[in-house]
């Protein structure tokens, strides 16, 4: 009887011990690696404090050129995005933030930005520099890598005025050291803005369709050379914070440990050996 126990002791070690160890093994890789992401993102304007005026119209344009995303790892941007801003009270001055990825700094700095149809100056700030709750309310959760145009305007009493933002860019990336490639355009910037709002956006891409896109809203229809991606409101508040498209990478890990790793594989040998000196202690007293 005794030697029954014990030898079902050890086999209940050994299944133990190769359990733990086969578990560690193969799911390591899938907790201890993260999924790599490339995120050129673009949002609307925001003020930089609280404001009366609203955003009754804004119109963006994203084409974005993919044709030589797979064999030359490239996309060509160009943005167009019109915003009509309306001041129901007397004349105010406002500084306005057009959020945009830090790794696309260099296209902005040719960046337009015209006032009624004249071009304005403005600035390009990182965001780790701002001082505004607002911005910092509306941009810390939703972007990072983050850099922001800002410029001031004056807006007369009960008055519109016309914003206009326009680049084009040129974007490096690599599918084959990526998991996913996401392009956004930030739509809950809107709701610093006081009532409602009549957007568009539209994502007009040429050459490799994207795998996914934020179908919620989506009317998609096709180009000559590609597919356009609009989305719409109409005289609303915009319940979303972004919309997207997604290009999948070919990117596979292989397994390594790292330094954390390593120290959780000693501590799980540590664990297996202190078992086993108590099965062989039990072992020996009985």
């Amino acid at each position: 009887m005794i030697h029954l126990m014990k030898i079902k002791l050890r086999s209940i070690f050994f299944i133990f011990a190769f359990s733990l160890l086969f578990s560690y093994t193969f799911g390591f890789k899938s907790i201890a690696n993260p999924i790599i992401i490339d995120v050129p993102s673009l949002g609307g304007i925001v003020p930089k404090n609280d404001t009366p005026c609203s955003i009754t119209n804004a119109n963006v344009i994203v084409d974005i050129n993919a044709t030589n995303l797979i064999n030359n790892n490239n996309i060509n941007f160009s943005f167009r995005g019109n915003y009509t801003i309306f001041n129901p009270n007397e004349a105010i001055n406002i500084t306005i933030a057009a959020p945009f990825s830090r790794m696309d700094i260099e296209p902005y700095s040719l960046c337009n930005i015209k006032l009624n149809g004249s071009i304005i100056p403005y600035d390009i700030i990182d965001f780790r520099m701002i001082h505004s709750d607002l911005w910092i309310s509306y941009f810390d959760d939703l972007m990072y890598d983050l850099m922001l145009l800002i410029c001031n305007i004056t807006i007369p009493d009960n008055a519109s005025i016309f914003l206009e933002y326009a680049f084009d860019a040129n974007f490096n990336t690599d599918l084959d050291n990526l998991n996913e490639l996401w392009i956004y355009y930030y739509v809950g910037t809107s709701r610093a803005w006081e009532g409602n709002i009549t957007e568009s956006v539209e994502f007009k891409v040429h050459g490799n369709p994207p795998d996914e896109f934020y179908n919620h809203r989506c009317t998609v229809s096709e180009l000559l050379d590609g597919n356009s991606y609009l989305w719409e409101w109409e005289d609303e508040t915009i319940d979303e914070n972004s919309v997207y498209i997604v290009y999948y990478g070919n990117y596979s890990y292989n397994s390594y440990m790292g330094i954390g790793g390593i120290f959780s594989f000693i501590g799980i040998i540590c664990l297996i050996a202190i078992i086993y000196v108590i099965i062989r202690y039990l072992d020996h007293y009985n």
